[in-house]
């Protein structure tokens, strides 16, 4: 009995725990003149050491392929990320700087699409003592796009039931959608019950969970636009009806 509990006991020491060690700024970033930036935080008590890894997306029937970067198709990169690793020390950050430089080959008139993976290992340096517990780190996997350099018309789909939005974006821009079933009544920090705003990527068919209070609404206003604001329309969604942008 107490050999299977000191077996019991040592198992437990060694058993994975999830951790979130790091923080971002944002899960979604815009190019500006082909740049654009994210920060990541440490927010551990030792330091970590951070990997970059980047995949261009593509979109087909509406769902995400990923194309990841590897020294194979290095010729076909088009996004870098500086630097490309990094140690952060315990509540400290660093910004991590993305670049765009386009092929001859890809199209202006389309938004390009690229995921950037940010890898958190605990760092530790010789003679320093590791922590007992093994730890699996959890990271972050944010979209960065490419704007179209001018945007395209709307052209969508929408459609909301109790539990969710169905939203399709069929055009080449994405678009930035308020979700808003608030009473007029509601103002200020309040609204975030009632209301939220989603980026539907370019050729996405995207299911949106709904907030609880967003669930019992019978109609819902949704503000659509497009990246330059070129293109903007609102629209009264009814449950259980569909919109169209034709």
């Amino acid at each position: 009995m107490k050999t299977a509990m000191k077996s019991a006991l040592l198992a437990l020491l060694f058993v994975p725990t999830l951790v979130q060690a790091i923080g971002i700024n944002s899960m979604i970033e815009f190019s500006k003149n082909d740049e654009g930036r994210f920060v990541i935080t440490n927010s551990e008590d030792y330091r970590q050491f951070i990997q970059v890894a980047i995949a261009s997306i593509e979109i087909k029937d509406g769902k995400l392929v990923k194309h990841p970067y590897t020294r194979d198709n290095i010729d076909l990169w088009s996004l870098t990320v500086r630097p490309s690793k990094a140690v952060i020390d315990p509540g400290l950050q660093k910004d991590f700087k993305v670049t765009y430089n386009g092929k001859p080959s890809e199209r202006e008139d389309r938004d390009k699409i690229f995921q950037v993976t940010f890898v958190p290992t605990p760092y530790f340096a010789e003679g320093e003592p590791a922590k007992k517990a093994v730890q699996i780190a959890i990271g972050f996997a944010p979209i960065f796009v490419v704007p179209a350099k001018t945007d395209q018309p709307l052209n969508y789909s929408l459609s909301f039931n109790s539990q969710h939005m169905q939203f399709s974006n069929n055009g080449n821009s994405y678009i930035r959608a308020l979700l808003d079933s608030c009473p007029s009544s509601v103002k200020g920090d309040a609204r975030e019950s009632c209301s939220k705003v989603v980026y539907v990527l370019a050729g996405r068919n995207l299911e949106v969970t709904l907030t609880p209070e967003m669930k019992k609404a019978s109609s819902m206003k949704v503000e659509l636009s497009t990246h330059h604001l070129t293109y903007k329309k609102t629209v009264i969604l009814e449950r259980g009806k569909t919109v169209t942008s034709q």
